[in-house]
């Protein structure tokens, strides 16, 4: 990756016990979305293993980060890894469900970085839209969901209702007039919605 520093044994671990981590080049289009934005209040939901909170608290200046993980041996794993990183002032990690933080947030933030669970984007979308300052992006991560939701690959069964929901919100934040939306052909699929009112 140009130009971004990351923490090769985190991306390694992710990648070798099968934690979704974000792909290189939607991770470089993230911090550099970020960068062009000058945004510093960041919002995270999906956590993991802290991989990409790391490289965006690494990669931007005067970043702070509240990330959000529902499941706690991966918060853990996150919390260590954000101790040892030395990135304890820059990142406040949270245990508990996306939804339920939402709904009680009194932050603002400029930049959201939607990257858990994909049939929650829809639910989410209404709570975001209200924490985020006007000129604020939500940076949606696989909208494509390897193909199924365009139709390049079939839906798999058990995905049925989640491709519904990214579909649902896709179609939301094209069409909603409070926010200007592009999607990128990058990675697994990234949507780009700047709130404009």
């Amino acid at each position: 990756m140009t130009n971004i520093k990351i923490d090769d044994k985190i991306r390694e671990y992710g990648r070798s016990h099968r934690v979704p981590i974000s792909l290189d080049d939607t991770l470089e289009f993230l911090i550099q979305t970020i960068k062009d934005n000058a945004c510093t209040e960041i919002l995270e939901i999906g956590t993991a293993i802290g991989y990409s909170a790391i490289a965006m608290a690494e990669n931007v200046a005067d970043a702070h980060i509240d990330s959000i993980e529902i499941d706690l041996e991966r918060y853990n794993i996150a919390c260590n890894n954000v101790s040892i990183s030395k990135l304890d002032d820059h990142i406040t990690l949270h245990n508990m469900d996306a939804l339920e933080y939402l709904k009680g947030c009194q932050k603002k933030y400029d930049f959201i970085y939607l990257d858990g669970p994909k049939g929650q984007y829809i639910h989410y979308l209404p709570y975001l839209i209200d924490i985020l300052k006007t000129g604020g992006i939500i940076f949606a991560d696989n909208l494509y969901f390897h193909g199924m939701v365009t139709g390049a690959i079939p839906v798999s069964k058990g995905c049925r209702a989640m491709i519904k929901g990214l579909h649902k919100y896709i179609d939301a934040i094209t069409t909603d007039p409070n926010l200007d939306t592009k999607i990128y052909d990058i990675g697994d699929g990234v949507g780009v919605s700047r709130k404009i009112k």
